[in-house]
């Protein structure tokens, strides 16, 4: 009979490196409302931050969390130019400017990435 002893440690891992990832350009969505998603499988991020910012990114205006479905909704003016900071445990906060044009066919759709 050949007994076999394993032997388990708990080693703790560090918590992931976070990069803030800064969207070039503006976006035009036709709402300042969308989605949330995690990579290029477009899977649905619950429970979101998503905060609506001052232009220098330090003050926040406005706040919700992503339903089940990963979808927001903040109210705003018409014509001017939001600043949105997405941010979940574990994944790389994502900033991004957007412009509203209720002419645009567009909803806003934002891609996360797991931080590493």
């Amino acid at each position: 009979m050949i007994e076999t002893t394993c032997l388990c440690l708990a080693i703790p891992r560090s918590q992931a490196q976070t990069t803030v990832v800064t969207r070039e350009g503006i976006v035009v969505s036709r709402a300042l409302s969308g989605r949330v998603e995690l990579g290029m499988d477009k899977m649905p991020v619950k429970g979101t931050t998503v905060e609506l910012c001052s232009a220098n990114w330090k003050d926040v205006l406005a706040s919700v969390k992503t339903d089940d479905d990963g979808h927001f909704s903040l109210q705003h003016q018409s014509g001017k130019l939001f600043y949105l900071r997405v941010s979940s445990p574990g994944l790389n906060p994502y900033q991004v400017r957007v412009r509203v044009d209720k002419q645009s066919k567009d909803d806003l759709t934002i891609r996360m990435d797991v931080a590493t």
